[in-house]
C-alpha cells in the first residue's frame, strides 16, 4: 500500500498538460552478470508537430543494495541521457565503496528535483531514493527533440548478491507545436523574432496558407469573395487577412499571391 500511495503521488507531481507513458520488459535485473534489463516506452506520435520542452522519468524498481545500479535513457533517435550511476559511490556512508546501501527506488527523475540522486542515500529510509530526484545527466539534453517513437530504459546491476527487479518506469512528457519543424517551440519563435505572427493567432505565419480564410485547404474564389463582400470592414472581419483593421488591397493581394492549393 505505502508504494502504491508514493507513485501515486509522484503521478500527480506531473505537470498540467503532460503525459505519462509508462513502458514494458522483463521485471528481473540481471544480477551482477553484466547483462542488461531493457525497458521499452512506446509514445504514440502526436497528431500535429510537437516538440519536448521537459521530459521526467518515473522508476519504481526494488533492490536491496541501489549502488549496484545504473540507468541510462535513449530517446528514439538515438540521444541518451544517464539516470544513474551506482548513486552514492564510491562511499554513500556505509561500510566499503559499494554505493548506497539502503532499499529500493521510488522516485522522480527530473531537472527540477530537490536534490541529486547520484548525492542521496538515506540511512534508514524505504525507498532509500525517493521523491523528485535530479539525475546525473539533464533531461533537457532531450528538449527541442519530436516525442513520438520507441524509448528505451536499460538498468544495470554491477555487482552479484543483491538481485532487484523493475516494478515500473514512466516517461513524463511535456510538449509544444512546432509547426514549421525547426526544434524550437512555435511560441519561442514568435516571442524570439525569429518567426512572425501578424494575426496573432499563436501559429507562425510561415505556417499557414494566409489566404485560405475558409480553411478548405486551398485559397480559391470562395475566399476571394470573402475579401470582396468585408471590404472596408473595420471590425470582425473575416477578410483582414494581414490584421491591419481593414479589409484593404493589402488583403486582396494575400489571396492572388497564395492562390491555389495549400502546401
Amino acid at each position: 500500500m505505502m508504494r502504491m500511495a508514493s507513485i501515486a503521488i509522484l503521478a500527480l507531481a506531473a505537470h498540467a498538460g503532460a503525459e505519462m507513458h509508462c513502458g514494458s520488459g522483463p521485471s528481473a535485473i540481471p544480477d551482477g552478470t553484466g547483462s542488461v534489463a531493457n525497458w521499452m516506452i512506446d509514445v504514440p506520435e502526436p497528431g500535429e508537430a510537437q516538440v519536448i520542452t521537459s521530459a521526467r522519468l518515473m522508476v519504481d524498481i526494488t533492490h536491496p543494495w541501489v549502488g549496484d545500479l545504473s540507468m541510462v535513457l535513449t530517446a528514439p533517435g538515438g540521444i541518451s541521457a544517464m539516470l544513474l550511476d551506482r548513486p552514492g559511490m564510491p562511499n554513500g556512508g556505509w561500510i566499503g565503496e559499494w554505493g548506497c546501501g539502503g532499499d529500493d527506488i521510488v522516485c522522480m527523475l527530473d531537472d527540477a528535483g530537490t536534490a541529486a540522486a547520484e548525492d542521496t542515500c538515506s540511512l534508514d529510509e524505504v525507498p532509500v531514493l525517493g521523491g523528485n530526484l535530479q539525475p546525473k545527466d539533464e533531461l533537457a539534453v532531450f528538449n527541442g527533440l519530436v516525442p513520438g517513437g520507441s524509448w528505451q530504459v536499460m538498468v544495470l546491476d554491477h555487482s552479484p548478491i543483491d538481485a532487484g527487479s523493475i516494478q515500473q518506469l514512466c516517461l513524463v512528457l511535456e510538449t509544444a507545436p512546432d509547426c514549421n519543424g525547426n526544434g524550437v517551440p512555435d511560441a519561442d519563435d514568435i516571442s524570439g523574432g525569429s518567426s512572425e505572427d501578424e494575426d496573432g493567432d499563436g501559429i507562425p505565419d510561415e505556417c499557414q496558407c494566409a489566404g485560405d480564410i475558409d480553411g478548405n485547404g486551398s485559397v480559391d474564389v470562395s475566399d476571394l469573395l470573402t475579401v470582396i463582400a468585408d471590404w472596408g470592414c473595420t471590425s470582425g472581419c473575416a477578410g483582414d487577412l494581414d490584421g491591419s483593421g481593414v479589409v484593404d488591397v493589402t488583403d486582396l493581394l494575400a489571396v492572388i499571391s497564395s492562390w491555389g492549393e495549400c502546401n
